[in-house]
């Protein structure tokens, strides 16, 4: 396994990670556990764990699982997401706060927050979250789909103030889903080395490992009843799922002559 240094506030992390949203939740206590455990022997040191609106009970399966194992905290790193959802009427620290008694931890190690929505002021976001951190509830942090511009303003805000700067930006990112992240701005900003990047969904929810017939179901239709198959995907950003699905045949004929599955060919792309 190789591992990487994001922050001098966090030992090295696994190059791959376990995420949760509709991994963890899936799985009998049982499954979890030998899940678990399987990653921890490959050399897998970091969890992405959230509250999802679809599963919410990921968070207190995760901790039963741990519990169950024994495993040491200091040998695991948690990620763990905060949302805009009900933003700023519920603040970063009250959703971190129950998120950690899910857990039964007293802290997480890397804490990142989605892009700002409209209306919401980046200067006082990143301070939200930075308090997080200098009160002990988290190590680093880090931010999910943020552009550019938005990256190097939140660097900059936080050298300005003398804050821990944000460590990673998680982006969907995968052999066939590659023009966002390696589009100019994008490309410069992480060949500069100014923050890390986190490739999520590198699998595009399965499909790339096979399983066509999966699909996003928005919360509104969630509510009214309709479910997805096998189990939920995330948005479709820029329309383009439908030419993944067409081309994951050929992924597939090109892992069988590395005698490899496309999910591994997948993986291997994003490392």
């Amino acid at each position: 396994m190789r591992y990487a240094t994001i922050s001098p506030d966090l030992p090295p992390m696994s190059a791959i990670s376990l995420g949760s949203w509709n991994t963890f939740s899936r799985c009998t206590p049982g499954e979890l556990q030998a899940l678990l455990e399987r990653a921890f022997d490959r050399g897998v040191n970091l969890l992405d764990i959230g509250y999802y609106w679809d599963k919410p009970d990921t968070e207190e399966a995760v901790a039963a699982a741990l519990g169950a194992l024994g495993v040491p905290r200091d040998r695991y790193l948690v990620a763990q997401k905060l949302w805009l959802w009900d933003y700023p009427q519920e603040s970063f620290r009250d959703q971190l706060a129950r998120s950690l008694v899910k857990l039964s931890h007293d802290h997480v190690d890397l804490v990142m927050v989605s892009r700002p929505a409209a209306g919401i002021e980046l200067e006082a976001m990143c301070g939200e979250v930075v308090a997080l951190v200098q009160a002990g509830m988290a190590r680093a942090w880090g931010v999910t789909n943020f552009s550019p511009e938005q990256a190097l303003a939140a660097i900059a805000l936080c050298e300005a103030k003398g804050w821990p700067r944000p460590a990673m930006l998680q982006m969907q990112y995968n052999v066939m889903r590659r023009g966002v992240v390696e589009s100019e701005d994008y490309a410069e900003l992480f060949a500069s080395g100014a923050i890390g990047l986190c490739a999520a969904h590198t699998m595009e929810g399965g499909i790339l490992a096979g399983h066509l017939d999966r699909d996003r179901v928005d919360p509104p239709a969630f509510a009214e009843g309709t479910r997805p198959i096998e189990r939920n995907i995330a948005r479709d950003s820029g329309g383009i799922r439908e030419e993944i699905r067409a081309r994951q045949p050929r992924l597939a004929a090109l892992a069988a002559t590395l005698d490899a599955t496309p999910a591994q060919l997948a993986l291997a792309f994003v490392l």
